[in-house]
C-alpha cells in the first residue's frame, strides 16, 4: 500500500507552521492563478491523499474546472481551513467534508447525500 502525501497550500503563515510540523510538502502562493496552477499538477498526482488550502485562496480561485475539482475530488481530498487574519466562513466545514467523503451527513440522522 502506497503512502499519499499531504500537501499545503498557503499565503502566509500556513505552510511554514505545517512544515515546522512535519509536514514534507508546502508552498506559499500569492496569486490565485499560481494556485490553480499548482492545484491542476497535484491533482494529477498519485502520491498526494491530502491538500489543505487556505480558505481565502480557495475562494479567489476563479478557473471553473479547478473549483469543480476541488468541491468534488475524494481522491486527493482538499480541506480549506482558515489562513491567518482570515475569519472562518463556515461553522461546518468539518460536516460537509465528511459529507462529501463519505456520503453520510453525522448530523442528520445518517441520512445519505
Amino acid at each position: 500500500m502506497q503512502h499519499k502525501k499531504i500537501v499545503v497550500i498557503g499565503t502566509e503563515v500556513l505552510p511554514l507552521g505545517m512544515k515546522l510540523a512535519g509536514v514534507k510538502e508546502s508552498y506559499t502562493v500569492g496569486e490565485p492563478e499560481e494556485a490553480e496552477r499548482l492545484l491542476h499538477t497535484l491533482f494529477d498526482r498519485a502520491d498526494v491523499g491530502i491538500i489543505v488550502i487556505t480558505e481565502g485562496l480557495a475562494n479567489s480561485i476563479k478557473d471553473r474546472r479547478v473549483r469543480y475539482r476541488m468541491e468534488n475530488s475524494i481522491d486527493p481530498l482538499i480541506i480549506s481551513v482558515a489562513g491567518y487574519k482570515e475569519k472562518v466562513a463556515s461553522e461546518d466545514t468539518l460536516r460537509r467534508l465528511i459529507l462529501r467523503a463519505v456520503g453520510i451527513d453525522i448530523m442528520a440522522g445518517g441520512g445519505k447525500k
